[in-house]
């Protein structure tokens, strides 16, 4: 009996341990199931965020954070990525902070200053591009007020800075650029903004380097020439290598004839900086010293020649294209031992390409002794016509000699060179005194004349001179017989009426 009893108590008891495993059985089979949906639903919520949909990846972890029993930490996370995604930076922030309120736990704190410096970084470039747009347009002042919004942002951002500085100099407002400069240095160490620094006060230097050029071409312009060159050369060395001032000074120089001074100034330029008008310049400033070589070679070969009277290498020289077309394009032109400074010297004076002097000069004016050479076309061809002698007042005065040759003078059996000499006294170029003509034929003299004339008249045979001076006379006179030798020929010099002599081109010559 006692048997019967044990085993219907056994068999309750197994139905019993039955009884429990199979509710356990069902209650692992439901959780395992409830699992088995959230950890589904979370994969589909990665699976959206991963591939960038994140409007459907916000709904997904919306969905799996409503399950209960659900990580609530992760999936929060989750949800904050496909908000930034979404640039929601607030949104995914306040989820993060809500989640942090109920679990404090390291991860959450540092999603929280990811997600702060995410938004940080978005704010900052979202202003930096609105601010690029500005300074595309050239609004720069507004281009910098949302920069300086930017740089609220991140302080620390070299680029705030960098564009705020590059707006200031498209402005020209260097000193406020150094002054932004300076400040990003100083806060954010960055060796970038150093380099920027180095622009800026390159900025700097040109304004300056600028307001001297100006200055400079102000002199210019008032012909104030030293001083200009002294700025002009002041901007040289502060700024090497800007081309502006090197140009300028250039063309002074060339103005002054100081062709190479200019040209020795424009190819140290040259080695400096690269400048197309620059060489352009040089290359005429070189052509300018060739051409001035040439043209002070020739005025010191005529310089010579007049001081020693070489007829035929004064001939040849003021033949040639350089005198009579580039030197005497401009007259008159001085030459001497201080070119253009005539107040006391011996030098030349080109009058025009057919009239020369060489000799003594004083205070601008011929006085002394000198040669006034002229070039000659009559109908008989070719010839020249010079004084050389005492001069006084810018005219001849005292002892002289007239020499007037003309060349290929036809006669019955051929030609020949005629040449009458004229010595005497001369005042005021007027032939005034004891005077002597002398007649050549090819250099050899065919005769002489003495005679007496007084304020260019030549005065009739026998005659002295007379108080008040003579009038012209009305018709012909002899003024003396013509010589040969110490013999008298027979021939009388006959005066034309009218007839007043003297140095060409100081009186009018008539006969």
């Amino acid at each position: 009996m006692l048997c019967g009893v044990f085993r219907t108590k056994e068999r309750k008891v197994i139905a019993a341990i039955l009884g429990i495993v199979i509710i356990v059985g069902f209650i692992i089979i439901s959780i395992s199931s409830k699992d088995g949906r959230i950890d589904e639903q979370a994969v589909m919520a990665e699976n959206y965020l991963n591939a960038g949909s994140y409007e459907q990846a916000v709904e997904a972890y919306q969905k799996a954070l409503s399950m209960k029993d659900s990580d609530q930490v992760t999936l929060s996370m989750g949800l904050a990525d496909a908000y930034v995604g979404l640039e929601d930076f607030d949104k995914a922030l306040e989820v993060l902070r809500a989640c942090y309120q109920k679990f404090s736990t390291v991860k959450l704190e540092k999603k929280i200053e990811e997600v702060t410096s995410a938004k940080m970084d978005y704010e900052f470039l979202q202003s930096i591009s609105r601010a690029d747009i500005y300074f595309s347009n050239k609004e720069y002042d507004k281009a910098i007020s949302i920069y300086e919004e930017a740089k609220r942002i991140k302080r620390k951002d070299m680029a705030s800075y960098q564009k705020i500085v590059l707006a200031y100099i498209e402005q020209g407002k260097y000193e406020l650029a150094r002054d932004e400069v300076l400040e990003g240095i100083e806060i954010t160490k960055n060796d970038q903004l150093k380099e920027l620094l180095v622009t800026v006060d390159n900025y700097l230097l040109k304004e300056d380097y600028d307001a001297l050029v100006a200055q400079a071409d102000e002199y210019t312009y008032q012909e104030n020439y030293e001083d200009a060159i002294d700025k002009y050369k002041e901007a040289i060395d502060l700024l090497p290598t800007q081309s502006a001032a090197y140009k300028a000074l250039a063309q002074i120089y060339i103005q002054k004839k100081e062709y190479n001074t200019a040209v020795t100034l424009l190819m140290n330029a040259a080695t400096l900086t690269s400048d197309e008008e620059l060489q352009e310049l040089l290359s005429t400033a070189k052509a300018l010293k060739e051409a001035e070589e040439e043209r002070e070679s020739v005025l010191s070969e005529l310089s010579q020649a007049m001081g020693e009277l070489q007829i035929d290498r004064i001939l040849t020289i003021m033949d040639t294209n350089i005198f009579q077309e580039k030197i005497t394009a401009e007259t008159p032109v001085f030459y001497g031992t201080g070119e253009g400074d005539i107040s006391k010297e011996e030098g030349l004076i080109i009058y025009n390409a057919n009239q020369v002097y060489y000799g003594d000069i004083v205070n601008g004016v011929k006085k002394g002794i000198g040669i006034y050479f002229i070039l000659m076309e009559n109908t008989n061809g070719s010839g020249y016509y010079y004084y050389k002698g005492e001069w006084s007042n810018d005219l001849p005065n005292g002892s002289g000699s007239v020499t007037e040759v003309s060349k290929e003078v036809k006669k019955e059996d051929g030609t020949f060179t005629k040449k009458t000499v004229t010595d005497g006294i001369y005042y005021n170029a007027l032939e005034d005194g004891t005077m002597k003509k002398s007649f050549y034929e090819d250099d050899s003299e065919t005769g002489y004349l003495n005679y007496s004339a007084q304020n260019g008249i030549p005065l009739s045979k026998g005659t002295i001179k007379q108080v008040p001076s003579p009038t012209p006379a009305t018709k012909s006179y002899s003024i003396g017989e013509v010589y040969q030798g110490k013999t008298g020929t027979g021939q009388e010099y006959m005066a034309e009426p009218n007839t007043i002599w003297g140095v060409d081109p100081f009186i009018r010559k008539k006969k």
